[in-house]
């Protein structure tokens, strides 16, 4: 009764259904077949199912490639029991995917699974797009495949079309392919996952692949299945420095002194071991609310202009101080830097933070140091040099005692000593000023104010010393007064140090002219038309110890540009030089248009110049022949 009901589900199945013993000549060559049995499916695929019809088609249809195809088909079945090839039968113009099932002679067991041809060809989308797409039957034989599959994969289209996996691949890679062919086919749905292959000539790749049921229109039964493939080796590549980088990240954090934060505005999301062992406390709050850091100190003071931004990109350096209750201050140093996303913004920041409380210590004593010996080397220098230049003064009074050529004689050695007294003592200045401006411990005592006619009076009190050189001076404002805050000792030791270069590096007969302009800001120009700076040299002019080489006997330290720079900027101000060779230069002093005010409110002091011969001497000293 079973074998009954087998033989009816085959006869009555939509599978075409043969089963045949092959004819081989004296070489044992396949020349044809005997028909054992066919079922209704196959007579209605192709025609009459006698054996001299079909021995016929055989003989006399058949071309030479069609019959050594089969014979191949034959012998693989033999070997494996079973062989799975995708055939083109010319005489009804259809696809038919052949399952072959050998026995121990030579009978064969065929079943044919006609296949849509419309359907199972890719898109052209696909056959065009640089992604590997192909489409394989139920059987795991491809069918159709893409350019870019043959070119990624060094396969030409026949030596794909009709094989499996196993025909094509490392046996491991084959198993992979078709373990997930067939889950696909078994619960029918779209799978997506990354795979390891090697494409050829041992180049291994990592692919990310999206494979899903081919079904036929209408019909929800898998026929087999359709994958695309995007190589991602770079980007797999990419994952696994950065985990090494991370690990060593890792490494380096955990063993280091420095304290390393990563937090984005509200938390952190990495504290290195350190943070406790620095701080003294411990960070788990900092997890939940990056602001509660601050809770742990009794003062907290950053030092300097910090103007920090959790959206700038820009990385930043803060020292600050804290103290703790009952403890002695700490000093710490903190650098960050941003971390961006693809689109540039802040998505996190990256803290490192040093203790910096012995280093600081040092340089407090140091500087304590410093300033000790700036006293003491201040006095041990200008001590004696003011005592010479006392001495000169006191010899001056007696020289009217002398005969006149002894006068003479007298008075020339005399004026040398005066000129080279006063020449070391304004270099002697200017070295202390600048290393006190450096220390930050230069006095700035700003007053409200007339600059208008402090300038001019300065002006007025070097005038004879200017002709005497055979230059004029001009003084002009386009305001008759104006009141601002400025430190009148630096001013004057700004506006003497210019109009002294104007005079050195002038040309005789030429003149110096002094201009005040009062806009938005208060622009002071001092402009000579003497000798002028090559270009090269202008942006290094206020450079320390830098001076133009001239052909001129005029000489100075190279100190006084430098020094009038960094007065000006403790004003609030900055300084711009313009020149040209052989027609003069302009400096422009640009001071802030602001005025102090104290607990009784806006103050004024007289702006009268009083005529300091002796600081105008000094400044003048390296002009003097």
């Amino acid at each position: 009764m079973s074998n009954y009901i087998y033989r009816k589900m085959i006869e009555d199945s939509p599978i075409a259904y043969l089963h045949i013993e092959i004819i081989k000549d004296e070489n044992s060559k396949y020349i044809g077949m005997k028909i054992k049995d066919a079922n209704k499916a196959y007579e209605r695929f192709f025609g009459d199912a006698s054996e001299q019809k079909s021995n016929d088609y055989i003989k006399n249809t058949m071309s030479k490639k069609e019959t050594e195809e089969w014979e191949y088909i034959f012998n693989k079945s033999k070997k494996n029991e079973k062989y799975i090839k995708e055939i083109y039968v010319k005489k009804i113009n259809s696809y038919f995917n052949v399952e072959v099932y050998s026995t121990e002679s030579d009978e064969y067991h065929i079943r044919f699974t006609k296949v849509s041809k419309q359907h199972m060809n890719l898109s052209s989308t696909l056959k065009n797009s640089p992604f590997i797409a192909w489409i394989k039957n139920r059987n795991g034989v491809y069918v159709d495949v893409n350019k870019k599959f043959l070119e990624f994969f060094n396969k030409t289209y026949d030596e794909v079309i009709g094989h499996t996996d196993y025909e094509l691949f490392p046996k491991d890679s084959a198993n992979e392919f078709i373990r997930a062919d067939n889950m696909i086919i078994k619960y029918n749905k779209l799978e997506i996952y990354d795979e390891f292959i090697n494409s050829g000539a041992n180049k291994n790749m990592y692919l990310q692949t999206a494979k899903w049921p081919y079904t036929e229109e209408n019909n929800s039964l898998p026929l087999g299945t359709i994958g695309i493939s995007i190589e991602i080796t770079n980007k797999i590549e990419v994952l696994k420095n950065i985990e090494k980088n991370e690990k060593t990240f890792l490494e380096i954090a955990n063993n280091i002194e420095e304290v390393i934060v990563i937090a984005d505005e509200k938390k952190a999301h990495y504290i290195s071991p350190s943070f406790e062992r620095v701080f003294g406390v411990n960070p788990e709050k900092l997890y939940d609310d990056i602001k509660t850091w601050k809770d742990n100190w009794k003062s907290f003071e950053p030092q300097g202009n910090v103007n920090y931004n959790y959206n700038s990109k820009e990385p930043v350096s803060i020292i600050f101080k804290a103290t703790k209750k009952n403890q002695d201050e700490k000093w710490f140093w903190v650098r960050v830097v941003s971390l961006l996303d693809e689109n540039g913004n802040v998505i996190k920041k990256i803290y490192v933070i040093s203790d910096i409380t012995q280093t600081k210590k040092g340089e407090l004593e140091l500087e304590k140091l410093r300033m000790d010996f700036l006293a003491n080397i201040s006095h041990e220098l200008r001590t004696p040099i003011n005592l010479i230049l006392s001495s000169l003064q006191v010899l001056n009074l007696k020289m009217n005692l002398l005969d006149e050529e002894l006068f003479r004689y007298f008075n020339k050695y005399l004026s040398i000593v005066d000129q080279n007294g006063r020449r070391l003592l304004k270099l002697v200045n200017n070295l202390i000023d600048t290393t006190r401006l450096e220390s930050g411990c230069f006095s700035y005592n700003p007053k409200n104010k007339d600059i208008i006619s402090y300038v001019e009076n300065i002006c007025l009190s070097v005038s004879e010393f200017v002709k005497s050189n055979n230059l004029s001076i001009i003084f002009d404002t386009d305001t008759e007064e104006k009141l601002i805050a400025f430190d009148p000792d630096n001013m004057e030791r700004i506006i003497l140090n210019l109009i002294s270069n104007a005079i050195k590096f002038n040309k005789p007969g030429g003149k110096i002219e002094v201009f005040i302009s009062c806009k938005d800001d208060i622009e002071i120009s001092v402009k000579d038309s003497g000798i002028g700076i090559p270009e090269d040299k202008i942006d290094k002019i206020f450079e320390r110890f830098e001076q133009v080489k001239t052909n001129t006997k005029k000489e100075g330290s190279g100190i006084g540009l430098n020094l009038v720079k960094s007065l000006i900027e403790m004003n609030n101000g900055s300084i711009k030089v313009e020149s040209e060779l052989e027609k003069g230069s302009k400096f422009t002093i640009i001071l802030p248009s602001t005025l102090i005010k104290n607990s009784l409110g806006y103050s004024y002091e007289n702006s009268n110049y009083i005529n300091n011969e002796n600081q105008i001497s000094v400044e003048f000293s390296d002009i003097c022949t």
